[in-house]
């Protein structure tokens, strides 16, 4: 669905992180955050 929309998979991102896990979350944010740099700006930006 996301390419038929002309999304990059990589702009999305399902995890399961338990709130005992605060380490785990931080991992998570960071990684998305350096694949989003990646990326670039979204073609949706206006």
């Amino acid at each position: 669905m996301l390419q038929d929309y002309g999304m990059e998979e990589e702009r999305f991102r399902l995890e399961w992180v338990s709130a005992s896990e605060g380490g785990r979350f931080a991992q998570v944010v960071t990684e998305m955050v350096e694949e989003i740099r990646q990326l670039g700006p979204s073609p949706y930006k206006t």
